[in-house]
């Protein structure tokens, strides 16, 4: 039987197409994404979604999140460029790192991608569990997610520290930063979170550090287009 609530259930559904509208879909494709997604009622709403809906819902998550100065750098791994890299030059830099990627049609075009040494993608730590890659209409990258789970304290620290030194090089203090990235206050509950934010009217970087039940300690990277599709 269902234990959540029809409001929960409904507000787990935009969440999910929010998270698809900006582009950063990965976690709900992890073990513990999809049976988030399934006990809250929701039978992995990507698979219908259309272009014009993924559109739709991108520019009102985009309108909520943004700020009002334009980036003065857009970090992302691997010199990969938002709003400039294409599919074809993505999964040639992909195949250079013997990257297993599948195309994915989810109103966008998605790269779904394991199997990646860290190095080959500019990171430090350990290798990437998945790496999801967002193209917009006009077949441009839109989003850049990252995510590694089943990590130990160490390997938590160094991808968190790496992630957030990066971003504070190239954009200073973030927007927003929330929580307490430690392993051990991570661990202390069941879930907890830690997160970090850069928001400017271009462009959109998370770093979001968790415990989970089903993954344990993970890291999730995600560099979003601010800009409407098709605007370079």
């Amino acid at each position: 039987m269902n234990t959540l609530s029809r409001p929960l259930r409904l507000g787990a559904g935009i969440g999910a197409a929010v998270l698809l509208a900006l582009g950063a879909i990965g976690w709900m494709h992890t073990p513990s994404g999809l049976r988030f997604l399934a006990a809250a009622g929701v039978p992995c709403p990507v698979r219908t979604v259309t272009p014009e809906q993924v559109g739709q819902l991108r520019r009102v998550g985009l309108a909520s999140m943004r700020g009002s100065a334009p980036a003065p750098a857009r970090p992302a791994p691997a010199g990969m460029q938002l709003d400039r890299t294409t599919e074809a030059e993505a999964l040639a830099l992909l195949g250079r790192a013997h990257a297993r990627c599948e195309t994915q049609l989810r109103g966008y075009r998605h790269l779904r991608c394991r199997g990646i040494d860290a190095a080959a993608l500019a990171l430090d730590g350990p290798p990437v569990s998945e790496l999801w890659l967002s193209f917009g209409p006009a077949g441009r990258l839109v989003g850049i997610d990252v995510y590694r789970r089943g990590m130990d304290a160490a390997a938590l620290r160094t991808v968190w520290s790496s992630a957030a030194a990066r971003l504070r090089s190239a954009l200073g203090a973030p927007t927003l930063a929330l929580g307490d990235p430690a392993p051990e206050a991570l661990a202390a509950l069941p879930i907890q979170t830690a997160r970090l934010q850069y928001r400017y009217a271009d462009y959109l970087a998370t770093v979001t550090a968790s415990h989970l039940p089903h993954s344990g300690l993970s890291v999730r990277e995600q560099y979003l287009s601010a800009k409407e599709d098709g605007i370079n």
